[in-house]
């Protein structure tokens, strides 16, 4: 039996670097070929797989329509996590659009061009659970058919739900689209930004380590026809399930950092328009990828085996004043409340009352909303 040719796009990325590990584990069944962008990370990141005969890299750009047909040419699969996601994408949401919905279609547009494309070839997109917005309780619980509902400023939301359409759309007889949940790294760090205090402290996650997702993905690829031509929920599962204030109280326990209310005050999340919340159908998936493996304390350890150990030791040694001086620098909302910035004030608080009305952590009662965080 021949060796099917699947073209992974994002290879770099969270999600798409665990796929190509497991693509390259699979290397007797799967011939593989990327596209990356020849960036100097890139090339050092890829550099100790070059000559494997298993792999070929094309060195070229989502949004250049010529070097995407090089990528498509006589593959069989395609499976495109690529994307620019927030709070970059939000930043600049041209660049956004131009990779996340223009990638999308060039990648759509190849597939239909190549002999019988549109019968022999298939494509799993990534999708995300921002689509669907704001599901505090109590709408935490999410499907698949819920109505797409982006929160106010969240670009990145709209371009997914844009590039999904044109997959959906597309003609192309077996696609598949996985609406991504939050993906936990190993590096849990490099997830620093302002956007952490966008989610409300009661925001419902039901996350995915970045190894699962990534073997999920590369699962599409022995699907039954049953699979194709639907839009599936992904995560973790029932047991990747926490509440957003205790998944800080957890990380911080992990660091070292002791108690997360001695940094942070209250009034620095928001109360509203983030997304995230429990899938109720994730199951649906996971009948077809068996990708339910790790559990939430599996994430939690595989965060604190990514500390460096003179993270840990910083983080043990540095006195809570100091570490909330510099976490305040980070707190946007407290900007947007010195700026008087009515759009985003309104969009994540309702109002500036609204805001001034928070309690901090002993008003609103020692642990509140820390019950119930699994």
């Amino acid at each position: 039996m021949s060796r099917s040719t699947v073209l992974l796009t994002g290879a770099s990325g969270s999600m798409g670097h665990e796929a190509f590990l497991e693509l390259r584990r699979r290397s007797d069944a799967h011939a593989t070929r990327l596209l990356l962008r020849p960036s100097k990370v890139n090339k050092k990141m890829f550099a100790p797989y070059a000559g494997e005969s298993w792999l070929e890299i094309v060195w070229g750009d989502l949004t250049d329509p010529g070097d995407v047909d090089r990528a498509v040419d006589g593959v069989d699969f395609v499976l495109h996590p690529a994307a620019m996601i927030s709070p970059a994408a939000d930043r600049n949401p041209e660049l956004a659009q131009a990779i996340n919905v223009g990638g999308t279609r060039n990648l759509v547009d190849s597939i239909l061009r190549q002999p019988d494309g549109a019968e022999r070839i298939r494509l799993v997109g990534v999708g995300s659970v921002a689509q669907y917005g704001d599901r505090l309780p109590p709408n935490e619980m999410i499907r698949v058919g819920d109505p797409l509902i982006p929160s106010v400023h969240d670009y990145y939301a709209l371009t997914k739900c844009a590039a999904e359409r044109l997959i959906a759309e597309s003609g192309i007889k077996n696609w598949a689209s996985l609406r991504q949940t939050f993906i936990v790294p190993p590096q849990l760090l490099g997830l620093l930004d302002p956007i952490l205090f966008h989610q409300p402290l009661n925001q419902h996650i039901e996350l995915i380590t970045s190894r699962d997702a990534g073997y999920g993905l590369v699962q599409c690829l022995g699907t039954s026809d049953d699979f194709w031509g639907r839009i599936y929920n992904m995560s973790g599962g029932p047991s990747c399930r926490v509440v957003y204030e205790g998944f800080l109280a957890d990380q911080f326990a992990a660091v070292g950092l002791g108690d997360y209310r001695k940094i942070f005050d209250r009034n620095w999340f928001a109360l509203k328009n983030f997304h995230c919340g429990y899938f109720a159908d994730s199951e649906d998936l996971n009948h077809h990828l068996g990708h339910f493996r790790d559990t939430l304390d599996d994430c939690y350890a595989m965060v604190e085996e990514g500390l460096a150990t003179w993270m840990k030791w910083g983080a043990r040694m540095a006195p809570a004043p100091l570490l909330k001086v510099l976490a305040r620098r980070w707190a946007e909302p407290l900007q947007w409340i010195a700026e008087d910035n009515t759009a985003y004030i309104e969009a994540f608080f309702g109002s500036k009352e609204a805001w001034a009305a928070i309690p901090d952590w002993d008003e609103a009662g020692a642990g509140q909303g820390m019950e119930g965080t699994r």
